[in-house]
């Protein structure tokens, strides 16, 4: 009985909550970006309950937080990001941070581990891996390290778990 009642509490939404939307400047175009490629691929998604914040206070490990995977509404969503610069070399790097904790935030996404049939990750939801589809900073061996080509598959995926696995994660 006493489990019931706080299911019960659980469920009720608080109606005093205001959303607050806050994203920094710099941010914004990640956000909005995150927002034009869902409606690339048929989701509509307006974002008002944000919090976007730099985090001085997190382990150098961690190079981003969600205060939420809920997709209730009346909980503030917040994005902590590390400034520490040994989070991302590059701005694809950044853009797969902030889509993977809005994934959390906005989409309700949790951490995946699953590896594509080549090993590559399966999701942006990794949560080992910033380098996904970044470009190429140091060609060592002549070999190609660019993955920018993987990126429409990640996004995909994102929006949609069910994607398909590419010809190159065979």
């Amino acid at each position: 009985m006493i489990s019931v009642f706080v299911f019960a509490l659980a469920c009720v939404k608080n109606k005093n909550f205001v959303p607050v939307y806050r994203v920094p400047p710099e941010f914004q175009p990640y956000v909005d970006t995150f927002i034009k490629e869902a409606a690339n691929r048929g989701h509509s998604i307006t974002i008002t309950n944000l919090i976007m914040q730099y985090d001085t206070t997190s382990e150098d490990s961690l190079c981003g937080s969600c205060n939420s995977v809920s997709l209730n509404p009346s909980i503030q969503k917040i994005i902590n990001i590390n400034p520490n610069f040994l989070c991302w070399d590059n701005n694809v790097e950044l853009e797969t941070l902030i889509f993977h904790e809005l994934g959390h935030c906005i989409l309700g996404r949790n951490h995946t581990t699953a590896r594509l049939p080549n090993g590559d990750f399966k999701s942006i939801m990794t949560p080992h891996n910033l380098m996904l589809y970044s470009p190429c900073i140091y060609p060592i061996g002549g070999q190609s390290c660019d993955n920018y080509f993987k990126r429409t598959y990640y996004l995909d995926e994102l929006f949609n778990p069910d994607t398909p696995v590419p010809a190159w994660g065979e």
